[in-house]
């Protein structure tokens, strides 16, 4: 877990639990800092006495809720990761969540899970060196979404022939709207056995009653008006990241990969420039690095400026999401895949190669490998030779996306 001790607040007001829970940290001491509150009222004390990386609240307690907790931290403390442990959860409560916990985990578990969760979201955060602009990310409740696909959605949810099926598919096409909808899916709400990458399945599985009442009753999604942001900057991201995610599946289908793995190629894609849009949501960050009014943001100004980029930014994010790890690690890496070492490297190679022979195809007439892509990296992996093949894929998936536009 590194040398770094992170720190968690636990609240429970069943005092077995918090129990158990001070018997299950113990081995964990030279790892974690964590401290116990058995009311909402004590965990703000301890909150406002000293500084917590995570809070974890039962979702059922007296007085004030789990969630009415957590809403409160989250304006208070915006800079605090919150999870909340669920046993019998109700429909309103799952909705109430969906904007205020970054986490639902299922109770009971053990803690060697719970820990797994959060030090995974603390890992990510921890390549978010500017701490203004890490706890700005932990604030994050929802993100702008594509101003056409928007309306479409809400077009289609008012409809008396609307399909669960059309609406996945344009949840589908859309950065901010598939990582809320994996997030709600994969919660502990719904006890699932397996992890969702697909929003078309989640959606399924979720239900048109419930989508609607979340889409216009809680509003987990919103219109790029809400924040102040040029249109022109979510368009741009939007279509280079549906090139990305049609080239990224389109080659795990070339390398055999398992169906899973293609989706999480197709929906990483979808995904990998999601940092971008949270920059948007904050101007003073925005200002600094955007080269232009496209919404063209250079990595170099992101890391000179930020001390980070907006692929850590996007993998910290959807780490508190909850979304599947490998989704997540595909997102964090697209640009430097080689900061990670992982038994299996397909998802991250595809990832990365998509990334680097989307923006190829787009910006240059001739091949230009060396300045989109690390060759040493994709000669040690055994990719070269596949490079002048999937590059024309690249170029034939572009093309046509060019020429539907057009038409």
């Amino acid at each position: 877990m590194g040398n770094q001790i992170h720190s968690i607040l636990f609240v429970d007001d069943d005092p077995k639990i918090l129990q158990g829970l001070k018997r299950s940290v113990e081995e964990y001491s030279d790892h974690w800092r964590t401290d116990f509150a058995s009311t909402a009222k004590e965990a703000l004390q301890k909150l406002s006495n000293e500084p917590f990386d995570a809070i974890i609240a039962d979702i059922q307690m007296p007085m004030m809720d789990g969630i009415q907790l957590l809403d409160l931290v989250s304006r208070t403390y915006p800079g605090v990761m919150r999870f909340v442990l669920s046993g019998n959860v109700t429909d309103t409560q799952a909705m109430r969540s969906t904007s205020v916990v970054h986490q639902m985990i299922a109770k009971p578990s053990d803690i060697d899970h719970i820990f797994v969760i959060v030090e995974r979201a603390c890992r990510l955060r921890d390549l978010v060196a500017n701490p203004e602009l890490k706890k700005l990310i932990t604030e994050i409740k929802r993100l702008p979404s594509v101003p056409v696909l928007y309306n479409q959605l809400i077009k289609e949810l008012d409809s008396p022939n609307a399909s669960t099926q059309i609406i996945g598919n344009i949840i589908a096409k859309d950065t901010a709207m598939t990582a809320k909808i994996l997030q709600l899916v994969n919660s502990a709400f719904f006890c699932l056995s397996e992890n969702i990458n697909s929003p078309q399945r989640a959606v399924s599985i979720l239900g048109f009653n419930t989508v609607k009442a979340l889409v216009l009753g809680i509003c987990i999604f919103s219109e790029y008006q809400e924040y102040g942001i040029n249109p022109v900057g979510i368009n741009s991201i939007w279509k280079h990241s549906l090139l990305v995610s049609s080239v990224a599946y389109t080659l795990a289908q070339k390398l055999n990969m398992s169906i899973q793995d293609q989706e999480n190629a197709r929906i990483s894609g979808i995904l990998h420039d999601i940092g971008k849009l949270a920059l948007l949501s904050f101007p003073e960050f925005m200002n600094q690095i955007y080269t232009n009014g496209r919404g063209e943001i250079s990595l170099e100004e992101e890391y000179r400026m930020l001390k980070t980029s907006h692929a850590e930014i996007g993998g910290y994010l959807l780490a508190m999401w909850g979304i599947p790890t490998p989704i997540v690690d595909s997102v964090t890496f697209h640009h430097r895949p080689y900061s990670i070492v992982r038994e299996d490297p397909d998802l991250l190679s595809v990832m990365y190669v998509a990334n680097g022979l989307a923006n190829m195809v787009k910006n240059e007439i001739e091949i230009n490998y060396s300045s989109y892509l690390d060759m040493s990296y994709l000669k040690r992996n055994g990719l070269v030779n596949y490079l002048d093949e999937w590059t024309e894929v690249a170029k034939s998936i572009y093309i046509s996306s060019t020429e539907n536009k057009e038409s």
